[in-house]
């Protein structure tokens, strides 16, 4: 499975998915090519539960709507259930959409469309403080200095406190805001997935390093002087199949502590791989994922 690094990948249309949320209970694994959600039965009282939660989450946020449905639905790529609330104007367009956890906990909340705030556009250093207004105001305690970027196609600002255990970044999770260049709500996502236990013993860096250069001279045999170490850090990941094709094609659902072992090519390899990263059990060291940069 190649996809772009995390540190790399812009944070663009947050509808598309939420990742993180308790364990689904779907017996069928994703298969690659297939659709990754299934509807799944769910009680009136569960329902209810969810549109009210809902309903509760779109006052907050000012999503507008005068009807709502909900569905729940298994997501068997992101290892969830979920419950996800349409809401429509009087006209009958879908203006807003609201994914809650089965037990109410908010993992997205987002006002559909792209057409900007009228208002003028905030200040830089204003964006943060209204970013963390609008997740508490969503019921999302935030807490320290965010990421903040500009958001690319119409614009406006992304800001995100990323999820740290044991002051290590857990990659993909955390608090995620999206406003547009006034500082109107457009998204906000929560992810927390479940973590294994920490290794007993921990792997050292340089430890860490040596494996994956011995791993590198073994897969590119030739071509592996024209990859050289640019970074060695720990954090938590979703085990994947980007260097195990046997693997499922989803990643696993419970993170594990690893090495990011990355590295950056050079020459002719550079113009099929600029970056590779080798994700090694922070314990034992073994080869458990990682991702590409074409």
């Amino acid at each position: 499975m190649r996809t772009k690094l995390f540190f790399l990948t812009p944070l663009v249309v947050v509808a598309v998915a939420v990742i993180g949320a308790p364990a689904s209970q779907g017996a069928d694994p994703f298969v690659a090519g297939g659709p990754s959600t299934r509807n799944v039965a769910a009680d009136q009282s569960a329902s209810d539960r969810a549109l009210g939660r809902a309903r509760d989450v779109g006052r907050a946020l000012g999503l507008g709507g005068t009807r709502q449905t909900v569905s729940r639905l298994d997501d068997r790529f992101d290892h969830r259930i979920y419950d996800e609330v349409v809401s429509f104007d009087a006209r009958g367009r879908e203006v807003a959409l609201t994914r809650l956890d089965t037990d109410g906990r908010l993992l997205l909340a987002v006002r559909l469309g792209w057409t900007p705030g009228p208002g003028r556009a905030i200040a830089a250093a204003a964006v943060a403080d209204k970013a963390a207004a609008i997740a508490r105001a969503a019921g999302l305690p935030v807490d320290g200095k965010p990421e903040v970027h500009r958001s690319s196609g119409a614009g406006g600002w992304i800001v995100r406190w990323a999820r740290l255990v044991d002051g290590v970044p857990v990659r993909g999770d955390g608090v995620r805001v999206t406003v547009w260049s006034d500082g109107s709500f457009h998204a906000v996502t929560s992810t927390e997935r479940p973590l294994a236990g920490r290794p007993m013993s921990v792997l050292t860096a340089a430890a860490a390093r040596s494996i994956a250069e011995r791993i590198v001279a073994t897969r590119f045999k030739d071509s592996a002087d024209a990859l050289g170490v640019v970074a060695v850090e720990q954090a938590w990941v979703a085990p994947n199949d980007t260097w195990d094709a046997a693997r499922p094609d989803a990643p696993e659902a419970i993170l594990r502590l690893a090495w990011i072992v990355r590295f950056e090519s050079s020459g002719p390899l550079a113009e099929r791989m600029r970056i590779l990263e080798f994700w090694l059990e922070a314990g034992a060291g073994a080869l458990i994922g990682g991702d590409i940069v074409e």
